[in-house]
């Protein structure tokens, strides 16, 4: 039977999330078809307890190859998803499993389906410099390209796999959120209101000044890649 989802977590140092999350997220994925798999994407090397808190759960383990930054955890899991849809879920809780079926019912409708803070009915529970940042970057960023969705920054989203599998990824930190979403966005893109909760266990790992740094890189290397591309 081929498999028609792909749940993709990217994880590092998260086994205590983890040990909440997939339960829930196994019984939430159960219910919107039984021909899917849950990967968690954890480091190169084990940094604690994620491998034996998958086998327990009966999820794929898969370790990251190319390196430990988000990026390559993002690169690994796409090319490990077997699924003809892939969704990429954060391994802390943020994204709550229950709004799993608002991404899948958009399935046939759109390309990509964001869950999306900043539709009416989102909502996020960040702190209030994260929500200032997050709001900076979604404006420059749909300006600077062109995006048509209110919510560029949020992870949480469904893809047809059969569009990512072909990319070629350049970014290696959380940046490539965006990255995604503007080599795509010549297709059908649509949003379902989420909430972006806060982390269940663990610590984050976004650094605000790398956060801030990446993003100026990000945006000036691909307005380049825009304009080369248009000469």
């Amino acid at each position: 039977m081929s498999l028609e989802l792909s749940i993709v977590l990217p994880a590092y140092r998260e086994a205590a999330a983890l040990l909440k999350l997939l339960p829930v997220l196994k019984a939430q994925a159960a219910g919107l078809t039984a021909a899917h798999e849950i990967l968690v994407i954890d480091a190169q090397e084990p940094v604690d307890e994620t491998a034996d808190v998958c086998q327990a759960n009966g999820v794929r383990h898969v370790q990251r190859r190319y390196g430990n930054l988000y990026g390559d955890a993002v690169r690994t899991g796409i090319e490990e998803a077997a699924g003809t849809l892939i969704v990429f879920m954060d391994a802390d809780g943020s994204h709550n499993p229950a709004h799993l079926k608002l991404l899948w019912d958009q399935r046939e409708r759109y390309d990509v389906v964001i869950g999306s803070r900043y539709v009416a009915g989102g909502h996020t529970e960040n702190p209030a410099i994260l929500i200032f940042m997050s709001w900076v970057v979604n404006v420059i960023f749909r300006l600077a390209f062109g995006l048509r969705c209110k919510d560029v920054s949020n992870s949480f989203r469904l893809y047809r796999a059969a569009l990512l599998k072909p990319l070629h990824l350049k970014c290696h930190h959380f940046d490539i959120v965006e990255e995604l979403l503007i080599l795509l966005s010549h297709h059908r893109i649509g949003e379902v209101p989420v909430t972006f909760e806060r982390r269940k266990a663990g610590q984050s790992k976004r650094k605000l000044v790398l956060f801030a740094i990446g993003y100026v890189w990000t945006l000036i290397r691909l307005l380049k890649i825009k304009i080369e591309a248009h000469l």
